[in-house]
């Protein structure tokens, strides 16, 4: 009953917010999540401009939700390795779409960025840009040497902040789930952050929230401060490594490499709360290590008497539980749709781009109209 009720919300205001976004002449490509939340984003989203294909991420499919899709959209299912296959990638969406027809690009990850200039070469002024979402994604764009169309991103905006809080938590329940799994408890562990952005940080208060032991690692020396300054244990990543008995990895990028391996401790758990499979060097480990499955998602790989644990295959943890964080995904997702709107009024000017603030806080009184009761200060379906 609670779940209809937000998913009736969640869809008046996805609709709502599609509202204020014409209706253009091109075709959209998602590549997304298949989650139970994704029917209503996606409806919506068709209301603007035909989905001429939608690419299902493999780690994060819900099997009745798919179903449930493949009815209405033209699906692509790819692996992991095709879709990280730029070749693969850029051949079955070339296959997919009408060439003649202008597209925009909605994904997650940054999957597409190897790829940009080989299909805005094919695609010219047909492609009229992509919509990114994580901050994976925003890097990948980044470390392009040339932008040929716009790129807008909301990885940053300051509507997804309490999202990344809520994701740290999300990681915490899945990751606990397999634990017990294994016969022990999450308490009394110590427990390592790698990465002290958005999603480390929700990961730290989650944890602490709990009573837990908690030390920080970040790159950079000023994220290490701020940890410090909110009750963290700051030590070097050797030692760090070497005390921890649970390692999430939250960077967004290789937060374990090669050189690390040798100094995780014996026996300790890895888990990932990133976006794609890229927090653990997994070559290095399929090559090295011996791999033993306990149970789902609960593999020991060794190597010389040493061995640790990877959950999820080192894949985003939150998702073997849907990764569902309630009402407030909904915000972040509203700023994607109308995302489209940014990419048409940019007129292919190349570049990293962003939903204005102005826009922002319009999309986030809208969704206080629609998700809370001001008088109570509580979720309406509470």
């Amino acid at each position: 009953m609670i779940y209809n009720s937000i998913g009736t919300m969640r869809q008046n205001y996805f609709i709502n917010v599609a509202k204020s976004v014409p209706e253009i002449t091109c075709q959209l490509v998602i590549l997304t999540h298949i989650l139970p939340d994704r029917p209503e984003l996606l409806a919506a989203i068709s209301k603007i401009a035909p989905i001429a294909l939608v690419i299902a991420i493999p780690y994060s499919i819900e099997e009745k939700t798919f179903i449930q899709l493949e009815k209405q959209y033209n699906f692509l299912k790819l692996s992991l390795e095709e879709m990280n296959n730029p070749e693969i990638l850029y051949h079955k969406f070339i296959e997919q779409i009408d060439l003649e027809t202008p597209v925009i690009i909605l994904e997650i990850g940054g999957y597409f960025a190897p790829i940009l200039e080989q299909l805005h070469s094919r695609l010219g002024s047909k492609l009229l840009g992509v919509i990114e979402d994580t901050e994976t994604g925003h890097r990948q764009y980044e470390k392009l040497k040339a932008i040929p169309c716009p790129i807008v991103s909301v990885a940053r905006s300051f509507l997804k902040e309490s999202e990344d809080c809520l994701v740290g938590s999300s990681c915490v329940f899945s990751t606990e789930n397999l634990i017990r799994k294994s016969g022990f408890l999450l308490d009394g562990k110590q427990i390592l952050i790698l990465g002290f952005g958005k999603i480390g940080r929700g990961l730290a208060q989650a944890l602490l929230r709990r009573g837990q032991s908690v030390s920080v690692y970040d790159a950079d020396p000023s994220k290490r401060i701020l940890a410090r300054s909110e009750g963290l244990k700051i030590v070097e990543k050797e030692t760090a490594l070497h005390n921890a008995d649970l390692i999430f990895g939250a960077t967004g990028n290789y937060s374990i490499r090669e050189s690390d391996f040798k100094h995780i401790k014996k026996g300790a758990i890895l888990a990932s709360c990133s976006s794609k499979q890229i927090e653990f060097d997994m070559a290095y480990i399929k090559e090295n290590y011996i791999r033993a499955d306990i149970f789902d998602h609960y593999t020991r790989y060794s190597h010389n008497g040493h061995y640790f644990y990877l959950l999820a295959e080192g894949k985003p943890v939150n998702f073997l539980d849907d990764a569902i964080i309630g009402p407030v995904l909904a915000l972040v997702q509203a700023e994607i749709i109308y995302a489209v709107k940014t990419v048409i009024d940019l007129k292919g000017m190349p570049g990293l781009h962003e939903v204005s603030s102005s826009d922002r806080k319009i999309l986030a009184d809208l969704w206080l109209n629609h998700f809370l009761d001001p008088i109570s200060g509580t979720y309406l379906n509470e």
